[in-house]
């Protein structure tokens, strides 16, 4: 797999001071977080995540997001981790690059989910399909 730092894309200190990624969690208003919600920091690492969604009984994850060219890939929450131990189906799209340079993000986006489809299974949004417990016939 074409490894992100071999791409020159990096989110390290080289392009993020040091101390960035200490920095506190930005949460505005448009963001609401309730007293439940679990909020797990890319600074806690991957094991925090990988516990939860352990004992959530979690087998398959449905990836979605934006950043596709970093936070999808190679955060506490990106395919490159989550693959260690779940099923991760990336939804492709329903994710968007974000190549500034380029006259539209989807040329980047493209590019990505292509290499990311030599290791992980592409879906798109209208094959995603919710099942119940009931042997699959879901109630909405």
């Amino acid at each position: 797999m074409l490894g992100v730092a071999a791409s020159g894309l990096d989110a390290g200190a080289k392009y993020d001071n040091d101390g960035f990624w200490q920095l506190p969690i930005p949460v505005t208003r448009d963001i609401g977080v309730d007293a439940d919600d679990v909020v797990i920091y890319d600074a806690e690492g991957y094991k925090p995540l990988k516990e939860f969604l352990g004992r959530l009984g979690v087998r398959h994850v449905l990836l979605t997001g934006y950043a596709t060219d970093m936070c999808f890939c190679r955060t506490t929450a990106g395919y490159e981790n989550l693959a260690k131990d779940f099923n991760v189906f990336l939804v492709g799209d329903a994710t968007l690059a974000t190549f500034a340079a380029n006259s539209s993000p989807k040329y980047a986006t493209n590019a990505h989910i292509s290499f990311a489809a030599i290791d992980h299974l592409i879906t798109q949004v209208s094959w995603v399909r919710l099942t119940g417990a009931d042997g699959g016939k879901a109630t909405p």
